[in-house]
């Protein structure tokens, strides 16, 4: 049968045993920039021959490895180039992810090694082996591609202790390691010593960089204002003052929290954000609405319920700091006559402090931080990007030393977030130390004000994950160490209601940080994008894919247009499906999680998620059991 290019993080398992039996000597090589290697003894020279032949591995030419002539047949057990072209190409995984600039040279150096015009190898140098496995084997072990040489890098030739050896890879090492102490951003806006942003998120309205620089000396701000969007400027004393003076209400959001927790269930003091200390202080009170301001307040913060509610006297002391800003802060209660008055406490206010108890957290809910004035810009694939902050469920994984994002996830609780089995890989519970869910960040490489980063406490991947069907049961769960404080930016999804069926035509949003064009040079969005897709039947979808030895399970549900054109990609792997609740325009539920399809976006090719109601009792029984 035909073999079908799946498009998701691929888990293929290369039994090769000879890949092992790449660590050959060389002598003197004629074919290669001799500035990018050194010298070893001709006295280790291979012991059988092959020949030198012109360098055709599609794989090594697209990216542009340093020499153009290789052996053949070689130790790998490859005959042909093609053959060795065909152990390569599901190494793309691993290039997709960028976790390092010279992965790609190693993976041809060993597999596909350049010769001398005596026909001997040459080996990777050991410090591009070790650079390659510390930042890369995570995902080599994610990806279940095995490359057992890397295991010991001790079998390539020491280029950092001996001058004289000669291999692939030491001045390319050397060259990395000081592009990366320099960070020179080429193509957008420099902040925070070595932040590199997009151009276009220069003078948006929304602060990207630590040092607001993005954000400062825009048209037609003073020198010390923030721009805010739309020609509008605010100092710092406009922030959490309780008035909205910037377009999209973003200098009163997140000024309130309660001290104690603000997960599934918030709890504690009241406090108030200060900006000119850039933190949380407890709240004075200075006028109390009794019976409106308690629901207000635990509304304005997400909770639907009024558990507990006190005025204390007695303040937490540990908590006052010396500001004397007095503030007037009005929640937009139904009621005109309900209004809240504090401030930030001193040591000598004789006021009381609020102590409140919070519940039922409203999921699936969208903090409106933008209008329709903010750009939309082509993304996904034939999608838009996404405001800043407009989707507070979306997660990123993280993976490695480096943090390299490679799947995407969504919070369904203050310590749960649903993602795809093959996101987790061949990894199990005892490798969980190299993961880190990041939350509340839609673009990935600006500053986290209001996201967080966690490590993961357990994983748990369906125990049926590619059983039978191929890609079924393609569903997991992390579960993160601490619990999550939500924000405006960091929010959970709610779960699909008990019994509900997607029926086929609605329209659902897939979001996530993946390719906008199906194509190998196409990187990673920095930026959330978004794209609407309706749902359509298994029958229908089986229709489309027939012939290519697939199955829509039960466990799985497509959606996608006809004429394509509209999908997910690459990198949007785990991500949400999101879909409206029936009785609740304004809310979102998780219907599907991105699993698999074929190519990007192609006529009659939708994209395959794992169908979320199927999973409810299994998240649920999960979550029951280990919850904390």
């Amino acid at each position: 049968p035909t073999q079908v290019s799946i498009q998701y993080i691929n888990r293929t398992v290369i039994n090769r045993d000879h890949l092992s039996a790449i660590a050959l000597p060389n002598e003197n090589n004629n074919h290669i920039d001799d500035k990018s290697v050194m010298v070893v003894s001709k006295n280790d020279g291979n012991p059988s021959k092959g020949k030198c032949v012109l360098l055709e591995v599609k794989f090594c030419l697209d990216h542009k490895v340093p020499y153009n002539y290789t052996l053949f047949p070689n130790y790998l057990g490859d005959f042909s180039q093609s053959d060795a072209q065909t152990d390569l190409e599901a190494y793309e995984a691993i290039i997709d992810v960028r976790c390092y600039e010279l992965a790609s040279l190693f993976l041809c150096a060993a597999m596909v090694p350049p010769c001398s015009s005596q026909g001997y190898f040459l080996r990777p140098c050991r410090s591009l082996c070790q650079e390659t496995k510390r930042r890369c084997g995570f995902f080599f072990d994610v990806f279940g591609l095995p490359l057992p040489s890397m295991e010991n890098c001790n079998l390539y030739p020491d280029d950092m202790k001996y001058s004289d050896v000669k291999c692939v890879g030491h001045k390319q090492v050397k060259e990395e390691k000081i592009r990366a102490t320099r960070k020179i951003c080429l193509a957008g806006f420099q902040c925070d010593v070595n932040r590199c942003i997009p151009l276009d998120w220069q003078c948006d309205g929304h602060i990207d960089c630590q040092d607001k620089t993005d954000e400062l000396n825009c048209e037609p701000c003073k020198t010390d204002e923030i721009h805010c969007g739309m020609n509008t400027c605010i100092s710092d004393y406009h922030v959490c003052d309780g008035k909205v003076d910037c377009p999209w209400g973003q200098d009163e959001r997140n000024c309130l929290q309660l001290s104690g927790m603000m997960g599934d269930v918030g709890k504690g003091v009241l406090e108030l954000y200060r900006p000119e200390h850039k933190t949380f202080h407890t709240s004075c009170i200075t006028k109390w609405d009794l019976i409106n301001a308690p629901k207000a307040i635990c509304e304005r913060l997400g909770y639907t319920t009024v558990n507990h509610t006190e005025l204390i006297r007695e303040k937490p002391l540990t908590k006052i700091r010396h500001t004397g800003h007095q503030l007037d802060v009005s929640f937009n209660l139904p009621y005109n006559e309900s209004m809240l008055q504090l401030k930030a406490c001193n040591d000598d206010d004789d006021l009381p402090v609020l102590e409140l108890t919070c519940t039922n957290i409203q999921c699936g809910t969208r903090r409106h931080l933008h209008n329709n004035n903010f750009k939309a810009r082509k993304r996904i694939i034939g999608g838009s990007q996404s405001n800043p902050g407009d989707w507070p469920f979306l997660a990123a994984l993280l993976g490695g030393p480096e943090f390299v994002f490679y799947c995407a996830g969504v919070l369904i609780s203050d310590q749960w977030v649903l993602t795809a089995a093959h996101c987790v890989g061949n990894l199990t519970g005892l490798n969980i130390d190299e993961w880190t869910v990041q939350l509340g960040v839609t673009r990935r490489n600006a500053y986290a004000f209001l996201g967080t980063r966690f490590k993961v406490r357990n994983v748990f991947a369906h125990s049926q994950y590619n059983v039978g069907a191929q890609h079924d049961n393609d569903i997991a769960l992390f579960q993160v160490k601490q619990k999550v404080k939500f924000n405006d930016h960091l929010l959970p999804v709610c779960l699909p209601p008990p019994n509900y069926e997607l029926e086929p035509g609605t329209r659902c949003t897939v979001i996530g940080w993946g390719k906008r064009e199906d194509t190998r040079v196409s990187e990673y969005e920095t930026a959330v994008n978004e794209v609407q897709v309706p749902i359509i039947t298994r029958e229908i979808c089986n229709k489309w894919l027939n012939n290519r030895e697939l199955n829509v399970t039960l466990g799985m549900v497509c959606a996608g247009y006809p004429e394509g054109g509209k999908d997910a990609c690459q990198g949007d792997s785990g991500g949400p499906l999101l879909c409206r609740h029936p009785h609740n325009f304004e809310q979102w539920f998780v219907g599907g999680i991105v699993s698999w399809g074929i190519k990007c976006a192609h006529p009659h090719l939708p994209g395959v998620y794992a169908y979320v109601p199927k999973y409810l009792n299994w998240i649920q029984d999960i979550m029951d059991k280990y919850s904390y």
